[in-house]
């Protein structure tokens, strides 16, 4: 029923696959093998696979290379239809002109990374190279032919695997989904792929993002002066430095990435007053432009003021023992001035010192928890949902699909301003959950 078959086990190598009886390579050993039509298809099992499955190796008159793909079953019959079924669909594509053997996506990744990358001062395009970096040990062998809807599925179920606390926001899934129709759109214009795959759905209801309450909050800062007590030089420098770093992200609600690439000269002093603080305003540069952003207090004078005067001393010189900071150079830096990559898991050794690890949620809060925790401060404290959505350079719509909670507590006196007395016998705190 299948046509000419006959029995292949005579040790050749078959596209880097050594048949059995050699010892070069006995993890992908051929078990057993058979060819059709004359040799353009060939059937063979390797001694690698837990269950035994046929692979199929198809060759294309007049075309170069070879076609390998698993056909996912050890059944001989079934394999057999599903190599020649992919034989005469390859056949086909060869005879209209169509590109027979498939295109890898490991390639186009990094090609499209080097075309990106030249732009990398950008965010935005940081993102995607991050993304692309990220995507690329699950999709480097893989085919560009093989891209469906559940082939984007799992790799964001894998994403979500590696993710730090096993999940990821309908938005940040969202995020996913655009940089890789970029990816994949740049890969239709270089001729990678016929056409654009249909994505998969997001599913599930935006989740409050891990902030700090007050009190968690008052306990970190309060740590925050023991935690850079200690011997090490280096240590208590870095430890000083991460201590301004929260501070400041945690009073002005501006991205991880805009922080990293923040320079002296985006910042400034507006307003001010004879009984009034000037405004300090910092320039930053993030995935929806530049925007301007002001502090939520003058306090952040005295951050900026103590990495100044770090800063000063570590250039200072027997010949210019005051010098001044360049304007250019980064605010947050090694002791060299490079930049500084990530905070992750200093920000992480801090939490457990302090332990405020997780929120009352049970979430695990993360250097994005200082932004997050900036916005709810700023509703509670009365702030308008489209000035804080501007100076965070977000929308009120993300504003309240994260925040609503949020927004609900700052109105807590608009909403019972008609209660005229307390009932009989209710307390005045909810201690009694507790007691």
């Amino acid at each position: 029923m299948f046509g000419s078959c006959s029995d292949s086990n005579d040790g050749l190598n078959f596209g880097g696959l050594v048949a059995k009886g050699s010892a070069d390579n006995a993890k992908s050993m051929v078990t057993a093998s058979k060819t059709f039509r004359e040799g353009a298809i060939y059937l063979y099992q390797r001694s690698d696979f837990k269950k035994p499955t046929w692979l199929c190796r198809i060759k294309i008159p007049n075309t170069k290379g070879y076609i390998t793909r698993s056909t996912g079953t050890g059944d001989e019959h079934q394999a057999f239809k599903f190599a020649d079924d992919l034989y005469n669909q390859q056949l086909v594509k060869s005879l209209t002109g169509e590109t027979v053997v498939g295109k890898r996506i490991g390639p186009a990744i990094d090609a499209y990374v080097r075309r990106i990358e030249v732009d990398k001062e950008r965010l935005s395009i940081r993102y995607k190279i991050l993304l692309m970096n990220r995507i690329k040990p699950h999709w480097a062998k893989k085919l560009f032919e093989d891209l469906s809807p559940a082939m984007i599925s799992k790799l964001v179920d894998k994403l979500i695997e590696n993710a730090r606390d096993g999940r990821l926001s309908p938005n940040t899934i969202k995020r996913i989904y655009s940089d890789l129709k970029h990816f994949l759109q740049w890969t239709i214009d270089e001729g990678y792929l016929d056409r654009m795959p249909r994505f998969p759905k997001t599913n599930g209801q935006a989740a409050r993002r891990p902030h700090f309450d007050p009190r968690d909050w008052q306990r970190l800062t309060r740590h925050l002066r023991e935690f850079i007590k200690v011997e090490n030089k280096a240590v208590r420098r870095d430890r000083m430095m991460l201590r301004d770093y929260v501070l400041i992200l945690a009073n002005t609600g501006i991205r991880v990435g805009e922080a990293r690439i923040l320079k002296w000269r985006d910042i400034r002093e507006v307003g001010g007053g004879p009984d009034t603080p000037p405004n300090i305003v910092l320039t930053v540069s993030g995935k929806t432009g530049k925007r301007e952003v002001v502090a939520a207090s003058s306090e952040i004078k005295t951050y900026l003021k103590r990495i100044h005067d770090l800063r000063i001393e570590e250039l200072a010189t027997d010949d210019i023992p005051h010098p001044k900071l360049d304007p250019e150079s980064l605010v947050f830096c090694h002791k060299d001035g490079s930049e500084i990559g990530s905070f992750k898991k200093s920000f992480a050794a801090l939490l457990k010192s302090a332990n405020v690890e997780r929120d009352t949620h049970g979430q695990v809060r993360t250097l994005y928890s200082l932004r997050h925790t900036y916005a709810t401060f700023r509703l509670q404290n009365g702030v308008h949902q489209f000035t804080l959505a501007k100076n965070m350079g977000t929308s009120v719509a993300m504003l309240e699909q994260y925040y609503g909670h949020t927004s609900n507590i700052a109105a807590a006196d608009e909403l019972t301003k008609r209660i005229k007395k307390t009932v009989s016998g209710a307390k005045t705190s909810l201690s009694w959950l507790t007691d």
